[in-house]
């Protein structure tokens, strides 16, 4: 298990973060954000390399990054991403200006915190977190306290079972299910409240 309770935004706000920490949070959010830019109207090809330049940003930025609120972690994230993609689109635009444009329209829902998109962005940032967060600690447990966690606490399955079936204690199985909560909440820090 990791010896340290810091969160993963704890551990990039530090002095001398971990490579293997910057490593995990691009694992965690690069395809969440190019699968967003993907359908920015007529991105097309540039959403790889414009992801990557919302990830510098944010590996600039993370160490200044102060929670006001619930979800501010994902509302600055999203905020990051509709800035470069508007400052991309200018630069742009001076360059060759064009006819009309549909991504003013899709950038001003996603910016907007009560708008569907930036709704549609919480969820998706949430699930997608959640699951590279179970990945990564999965390591963290011995393989029949993950399937005990799998079974009651992701499946729903009634404890007795799972304790029958694993051969457990009902009350081994309960624990796994809180002890890989606690786990998911150490790392998750900020990332999800």
């Amino acid at each position: 298990m990791n010896p340290t309770s810091l969160s993963l935004i704890e551990r990039l706000k530090a002095a001398a973060p971990e490579a293997s920490d910057w490593g995990r949070l691009q694992g965690i959010y690069l395809p969440m954000i190019e699968g967003w830019l993907r359908r920015v109207p007529g991105l097309g090809e540039e959403s790889a390399d414009l992801a990557q330049e919302v990830l510098i940003i944010v590996f600039r930025e993370v160490p200044r990054f102060d929670r006001q609120r619930v979800g501010s972690f994902r509302a600055w994230l999203r905020q990051v991403t509709v800035n470069k993609v508007r400052n991309y689109r200018r630069q742009r635009r001076r360059r060759s200006p064009a006819g009309e444009d549909h991504a003013d329209g899709f950038l001003d829902q996603l910016s907007d915190p009560a708008g569907e998109l930036a709704l549609e962005w919480d969820r998706d940032h949430d699930k997608h977190v959640i699951r590279k967060l179970l990945a990564a600690v999965q390591a963290d447990f011995n393989p029949k306290t993950w399937q005990a966690f799998q079974r009651f606490g992701v499946d729903g399955e009634p404890a007795g079972r799972v304790a029958e079936e694993l051969g457990m204690t009902e009350n081994s199985v309960i624990l796994a299910k809180v002890r890989v909560l606690k786990r998911l909440r150490e790392e998750a820090g900020d990332l999800l409240v």
